[in-house]
């Protein structure tokens, strides 16, 4: 079954294996913030800072519906990769039927429920009488589209687990190109407004989408479902749900916090949202590094679970706390020192270009604690302790939202700059905690296929 297309990672050296996993994710995951800043490029520069404000409202508005939908591919992708360990080719097919239906139905209830919320969802957000209409058609653009976000999510999720990175990152490319020559298309040449931002990043993650699928299944002949199989197994529906659920739900309480923050923000005007807006986007893409690494960790450790050896899990906790060391060591200081000219390649208003520098400068002192974060959530996702990874969400939103209200009465605007970061080190405490403590090995029994 472990042809060349897939990686066993039960075996060989962890660190190089995780690290040429970690690189297409990673690349992947930049392709995938090309689309986010050629959005914001190209909006602020044919539409101008009130149209790139209201973009960067929606882009917080979105994450919230989206974390359920990343929380289900989160969830198949972790029992497809212990399976994978366990060498257990029926169970990874019947997997991924059962992820079909889980898929779909999500996907109909996301749908449903960001059109019937846009209006109410802007509003909790503060947004200004201005900003409103372009963030509105923003939003109802990318909640009718996203069928075609979970179509490339839960592909992908399915190659990584048995150790494909490099496909989704070919497919990525592609729509990262057609993403951006969609978005001059739809909002320079064709004025289509924020909403032909939007369309642009949907119409391209359709393509990705579908030319995952169809690859997963041409050259990954275990994924072929036989008519017989489509018949819906209740019992890794619910494991998919046991998963999925409650990381779609950390990952949701957690935006909520990021939406308070994003609320206080809107009441310091249109250039403080414009600057915070960039740096989000700069923020996010400082956590593609992270995110990278922990992918890499979740399967690595997925796998090592499925196969039981929990020593090698061990292991490749280790090989990420270096891979996060290296990495932040090179990304942090040079976004400090280009803070400025990062900021002046997307606006010239003086007022926001400053606003930006300075939380720049800050975020980036504290990202290695984001980094460690991430590893904490996707071992402790992996085996099977997934009720922490929501306390840490709790901890996450407690910290933010407090913090968030609290400093900026005491501090002005710069104590926001400090909320974020002291959010990362508190959650990363909880999941230090929580791994050292060894009650990992203990659930990982429970969560091993058929043992």
């Amino acid at each position: 079954m472990k042809e060349n297309q897939v990686m066993d990672m039960t075996q060989g050296p962890a660190l190089k294996q995780m690290t040429m996993f970690a690189l297409p994710v990673l690349a992947g995951m930049l392709c995938q913030r090309i689309y986010n800043f050629a959005d914001t490029y190209i909006v602020g520069r044919y539409l101008g800072d009130e149209a790139l404000a209201a973009v960067s409202i929606a882009g917080i508005a979105t994450y919230m519906l989206f974390s359920v939908m990343m929380g289900v591919t989160t969830g198949v992708s972790v029992v497809i990769s212990q399976f994978y360990g366990a060498n257990e080719e029926q169970k990874i097919r019947s997997t991924f039927a059962a992820g079909i239906y889980v898929a779909a139905g999500m996907t109909l209830l996301i749908t449903a429920g960001g059109l019937l919320t846009v209006t109410p969802l802007l509003r909790l957000l503060q947004t200004s009488e201005e900003l409103f209409p372009a963030a509105r058609e923003y939003l109802l653009v990318i909640y009718a589209g996203c069928a075609a976000t979970m179509l490339y999510n839960f592909n992908a999720a399915v190659l990584r687990a048995v150790g494909n990175s490099v496909a989704p990152l070919l497919f990525l490319i592609i729509s990262s190109i057609l993403n951006i020559v969609l978005d001059i298309a739809l909002v320079a040449w064709i004025p289509m407004g924020a909403a032909g931002a939007a369309l642009a990043t949907v119409l391209a993650q359709l393509i990705s989408g579908v030319c995952c699928l169809v690859y997963a299944l041409k050259i990954l002949p275990f994924l072929r479902i036989r008519r017989q199989e489509w018949k819906p197994d209740w019992h890794l529906i619910g494991r998919l749900l046991r998963y999925g659920l409650p990381t779609g739900l950390q990952m949701s309480i957690i935006s909520i916090s990021d939406m308070t923050l994003q609320a206080v923000i809107n009441t310091y005007g249109t250039a403080m949202i414009v600057a915070y807006g960039v740096c989000v986007k700069v923020e996010g893409m400082g956590f593609q590094l992270a995110d990278s690494i922990g992918t890499s960790l979740g399967t690595f450790a997925g796998q090592n679970v499925g196969a039981g050896d929990f020593r090698r899990v061990r292991q490749g906790v280790r090989c990420a706390y270096l891979m996060n060391v290296i990495c932040y060591g090179v990304f942090c200081p040079l976004v400090y020192l280009s803070a400025r000219s990062i900021m002046e390649a997307f606006t010239q208003t003086p007022e926001a270009v400053g606003l930006g520098t300075e939380y720049m400068r800050v975020f980036t002192l504290f990202f290695l604690a984001g980094g460690i974060l991430t590893i904490y959530h996707n071992i402790l996702r992996a085996s099977g302790d997934i009720m922490v990874t929501v306390l840490m969400g709790v901890s996450e939103v407690v910290t933010r939202i407090g913090c968030a209200v609290l400093f900026s009465r005491l501090f002005g605007y710069r104590g926001l700059w400090f909320v974020s970061p002291l959010t990362w080190v508190c959650a990363a405490l909880v999941g230090a905690v929580r791994y050292y403590s060894g009650a990992w090995e203990r659930n990982c029994a429970e969560v091993s296929p058929d043992r």
